[in-house]
């Protein structure tokens, strides 16, 4: 994720403070670079239609994050892979950052599940995690 634009919470704010301050060292030191921004990996995420803990993706029931509308950028790992190289060689990247963001691959948990849903021909169940919920969840008050 782009550490320079993200908004997040405790405990992942931390870690993109770190990103973006390496960052700035590393500008300040007049290294060269090319920060790839490539969001959420595809296997990672879509295997499992983003459920915790699960190796498959749900037939019945699908529990989904705050209003399930939020888009996020799905990227296959070998694709990430394939452009870092090609940047890495690329004389237009240097000093900049590449977004990786496929038109077709931005897509909310909703349009996710009705992907899913309409592959296996079913209607899941949907249970919704409302926001403070969720960001109690995380700063580990539930």
């Amino acid at each position: 994720m782009e550490a320079d634009r993200i908004h997040a919470v405790e405990p992942a704010a931390s870690i993109f403070r770190i990103k973006a301050k390496i960052r700035r060292e590393i500008e300040a030191e007049g290294i060269p670079y090319t920060y790839i921004s490539s969001n959420a990996f595809a296997g990672h995420f879509l295997p499992n239609l983003m459920q915790e803990n699960a190796t498959v993706p749900p037939r019945d029931k699908v529990v989904i994050l705050g209003d399930g509308n939020p888009k996020g950028i799905f990227v296959q790992e070998d694709d990430i892979a394939t452009y870092t190289i090609k940047a890495a060689e690329d004389p237009r990247t240097l000093n900049k950052i590449l977004y990786i963001r496929p038109p077709s691959n931005v897509l909310s948990s909703n349009e996710v599940v009705s992907l899913w849903e309409r592959k296996i021909g079913k209607t899941l169940e949907k249970s919704y995690v409302p926001e403070e919920q969720l960001l109690n969840i995380i700063q580990g008050l539930q």
